[in-house]
């Protein structure tokens, strides 16, 4: 997953040591407020053992959901600012020519090479849950834990959001020109058609259409071990299935990991069945824009009365690289 930058770290610190500032300022102002002895409403800090459990329950749900997302961003991450809402990378024609001498004193051949800048939206992607003033000081004097529910369904909401961007990107997300594109939706990417189905084919067929799906990329230049990303229940079937009854004591998938060209092979629930997508994790092809990891931030509240709102963000987003030629490292047989 996404890990932050020092940069990063302060401005989520930042915003939680000044939410609990404000409410400790709250607290000394309202006493005009009391009612035998109690605020009328609540303006209590939140433990710092709060903030702890939330990031711990946050790094656990996208465990869980980013398989896609989570894979590329371990090793191709690319900090920005966080107000960066467009990222370029540089398309280079070919020019001159190669000479070659004894003395070094030839010259090549020189032209003027042609650039070319293409753009990846960075979106926000958040999500928001409150709890009543209430229910926070009730957790408070009680000592118990703020119901998680509300919490958990906006960090599922975010981190699959993030997922689906990765492999669909979003339509709708349109800056300068440039649309937000996923490794199934990218326009230059290379595709086929699977021949069968997975879940229920010989290890002969999972090797022919694994085989011919990393050719697409032999085909762009790209002959180096690539990621395989297939769907959970094909994987599934494919570890528990002998690859033939030639080989017995060998499953479909440890045929699969020992074939040249495939890196590494990674089930997801979020592919699509029968669907293999093929990526060569280089930042020469891909690369995870990070303004900002999945984290929780507090919200204002100007009265003991409102609610303690929270929302739940990331600001990510995949950039796909292809060259002058459209030449890319990616592949997707469906």
């Amino acid at each position: 997953m996404l890990l932050f930058t020092p940069a990063q770290q302060a401005e989520v610190l930042a915003n939680r040591r000044e939410f609990n500032r404000r409410q400790a300022v709250m607290a000394s102002t309202m006493l005009a407020n009391q009612v035998g002895g109690a605020l009328v409403g609540n303006a209590m800090t939140l433990p710092k053992d709060v903030w702890g459990q939330w990031d711990t329950d946050g790094i656990a749900i996208q465990r869980k959901v980013l398989s896609v997302f989570n894979t590329l961003a371990a090793s191709v991450a690319f900090p920005l600012p966080i107000g960066k809402i467009l990222h370029y990378f540089q398309q280079i024609s070919d020019s001159g020519s190669v000479n070659i001498s004894v003395d070094g004193r030839s010259k090549a051949k020189t032209d003027q090479q042609t650039y070319n800048y293409v753009g990846t939206p960075v979106p926000v992607v958040d999500s928001s849950f409150s709890y009543g003033w209430r229910q926070v000081a009730a957790a408070q004097s009680e000592g118990v834990q703020l119901d998680s529910a509300g919490r958990d369904n906006a960090m599922y909401n975010v981190a699959n959001k993030l997922e689906s961007l990765a492999l669909d990107g979003d339509s709708t997300v349109v800056v300068g020109g440039s649309t937000l594109y996923g490794l199934r939706t990218h326009p230059k990417r290379e595709t086929r058609s699977t021949s069968q189905t997975l879940n229920g084919a010989t290890g002969v067929q999972w090797m022919a259409d694994i085989n011919a799906t990393l050719k697409l990329l032999h085909n762009n230049n790209y002959r180096v071990p690539a990621t395989i990303f297939v769907n959970w229940d094909d994987w599934f079937y494919a570890g528990n299935t002998d690859f033939s009854s030639s080989y017995p004591n060998k499953t479909i998938a440890q045929r699969i990991r020992e074939m040249d060209g495939v890196g590494e092979v990674v089930p997801a629930s979020s592919v699509a069945a029968s669907q293999i997508i093929a990526v060569v994790k280089d930042r020469r092809v891909v690369q995870v824009l990070n303004g900002m990891p999945m984290t929780t931030r507090a919200q204002f509240r100007a009265n003991p009365e409102d609610d303690y709102n929270f929302v739940t963000l990331a600001v990510a987003a995949l950039e796909l690289k292809y060259d002058a030629t459209d030449q890319i490292g990616l592949a997707v047989s469906t």
